[in-house]
């Protein structure tokens, strides 16, 4: 029996446009979750469901054609945020291939990929933000994570640096297994217990991504939120879901059609290919430089020292919002590690305390989206004038009732004498 599958993708409560981008086609299943805008983030992960589109496993070797792929989709949008001056812009991705007895996923980000065996829910992924590894380093607990202003930080994404490590994993499965990718729109939203209990009230797929999809959101929908189901084995039948999907999802607009921008898995060019050399590059190749290991190491240290000072000049002019000693507070730069080097640093703390904020303002700090200095001056001023609205709105509250309190004592201690 085929597989089967539904994808689902809402764009939450709270945002205007959905960044996030799903494929399905057996074997084949992906979640992208896009950041950087809606002229970043949506290209982005559009930019990775194209690639999957033209994507079609070629024998034993899955995980590393995965990778394959996925290193080349990474390289297609750091180049084009380059050219287009898109700091910041990038994806997670989620991708899964049914093979004879196993999946294989591929993973970079926080997006999480879930198996559900016999009411057990396992989470397979692990997720590549600065919280979690907060966890994993015994920092801080996994119940201080859920709220943590830095839960939305990840180290990990597609399009940020030139290459980026991947994570793959073989996964067996069984009769009836169900797999769940989906992007941080809902595990940030719905705790794991929650999960369990949605994919364990039974039904078909759809029923239950739909139901996934509606927690999520009733618990305030603060991100897009997008969900792939599949049986590998079509134990669990798909269901006809009314907003849900059984073919290939939507790709955002402005990801370019066609073969010719595809991006493949193919293995290296054979070697006579490659020494098709002409004009310039046949003389290169002659230089000692790029033939023996000191010179090319030499070569690697000089481009990796322009291509940092590129980005790290680049980073002067952005800048975000976040949390220091519990106010809050302007960075300058991009919320990323290059290794041990930091591309922020700490501009400006404002008086404004994390705590004294309302809770959608506080996610959109934890968020860490990118201002210019004087938008994130502006929306600070903001934050002071609404804390000294809700100062001075408690202060004529404590007066009132100070006042109606002294009255109260006047009039039973110095009441007409009889």
């Amino acid at each position: 029996m085929p597989a089967t599958f539904v994808t689902l993708t809402d764009t939450g409560r709270l945002r205007s446009s959905n960044e996030d981008a799903l494929f399905a086609r057996p074997p084949v299943f992906m979640v992208a979750d896009g950041m950087g805008g809606p002229q970043g983030g949506e290209v982005a992960s559009g930019i990775t469901a194209k690639a999957f589109e033209w994507y079609m496993p070629q024998g034993e070797a899955t995980a590393d054609e995965l990778t394959r792929l996925i290193q080349k989709v990474n390289e297609r949008i750091y180049r084009q945020a380059l050219e287009e001056g898109r700091l910041g812009m990038g994806t997670t991705v989620t991708a899964a291939v049914i093979e004879a007895g196993a999946v294989i996923l591929a993973h970079v980000g926080d997006s999480r990929a879930y198996l559900w065996r016999a009411g057990n829910l396992t989470q397979l992924t692990e997720d590549h933000s600065l919280v979690a590894e907060m966890v994993r380093e015994g920092k801080i607990s996994s119940a201080e994570a859920e709220d943590h202003p830095q839960r939305s930080i990840i180290t990990r994404a597609l399009g940020v640096e030139s290459s980026v490590l991947i994570d793959t994993i073989r996964v067996p499965w069984e009769t009836g297994d169900i797999f769940l990718l989906c992007s941080d729109g809902l595990s940030s939203m719905v705790p794991d217990p929650e999960i369990t209990a949605k994919m364990g009230a039974g039904g078909d797929l759809g029923s239950r991504a739909q139901a996934l999809v509606k927690e999520a959101n009733e618990r305030g929908g603060h991100d897009n939120i997008s969900v792939v189901l599949f049986c590998p084995d079509g134990f669990v039948p798909a269901g006809g879901a009314s907003d849900a999907d059984t073919g290939v999802i939507r790709l955002p607009d402005g990801v370019v059609a066609g073969p010719e921008g595809a991006v493949t898995a193919q293995k290296p060019a054979p070697t006579h290919a490659r020494e098709q050399k002409t004009g310039l590059l046949r003389s290169i190749g002659r230089n000692w430089m790029f033939r023996t290991v000191p010179g090319v190491s030499i070569i690697a240290i000089l481009i990796a020292a322009v291509l940092f000072g590129g980005a790290w000049l680049g980073t002067r002019e952005i800048y975000f919002l976040g949390v220091d000693h519990g106010y809050v507070t302007i960075y300058r730069g991009v919320p990323y590690d290059l290794g041990p080097l930091s591309l922020f640093s700490l501009d400006w703390r404002s008086p404004v305390k994390f705590n004294d904020l309302a809770q959608d303002e506080q996610d959109q700090i934890g968020r860490q989206e990118p201002h210019t200095l004087g938008g994130a001056h502006a929306i600070i001023d903001n934050y002071l004038a609404e804390v000294k609205a809700n100062q001075d709105k408690a202060a004529q509250q404590a007066a009132i009732k100070g006042a109606g309190a002294t009255g109260t004592t006047g009039t039973t201690g110095f009441g007409v004498a009889p």
